[in-house]
């Protein structure tokens, strides 16, 4: 069973998925927030499609660990999506996610693209993710 992450804004949501021994985080799609509904269509399928026991969603804490209004619109979409696919949902610290994928995108010569950005910054989330004891135990 996979682990599925998403970077969750305010236009888009970045998607990346884990391979099924949960070692590699690879970007997977970028979709459109609204309308929500077709949104959870696509993340159930994804997540029907992949396996995906677990959804990673970056929580956009203030640099100082606080919760930011897009924190409480998160929150409420877990909610959601809970309700709409039945698969457990783990909030994880998405903080400089983003200008981490910006920066990688850069040193790496891949344009900036706002789409690969999101699906990037998920990605960083997932392999964090991976990486740390949280999943390992």
């Amino acid at each position: 069973m996979r682990i599925m992450a998403l970077d969750y804004g305010e236009r888009r949501v970045g998607v990346a998925i884990s391979d099924p021994l949960r070692v590699i985080a690879q970007p997977l799609v970028t979709l459109k927030t609204s309308p929500r509904n077709k949104l959870l269509e696509r993340l159930k399928f994804i997540i029907e499609q992949y396996d995906v026991e677990l959804v990673l969603i970056g929580n956009p804490l203030s640099h100082h660990g606080t919760a930011t209004p897009m924190s409480k619109r998160i929150k409420d979409f877990i909610v959601i999506l809970k309700r709409e696919t039945g698969v457990n949902v783990q909030l994880w610290d998405e903080r400089f996610t983003s200008s981490y994928a910006t920066k990688l995108m850069k040193e790496k010569g891949i344009k900036k693209h706002r789409k690969r950005i999101d699906q990037v910054a998920a990605c960083i989330l997932l392999d964090e993710f991976l990486r740390s004891e949280t999943c390992s135990a």
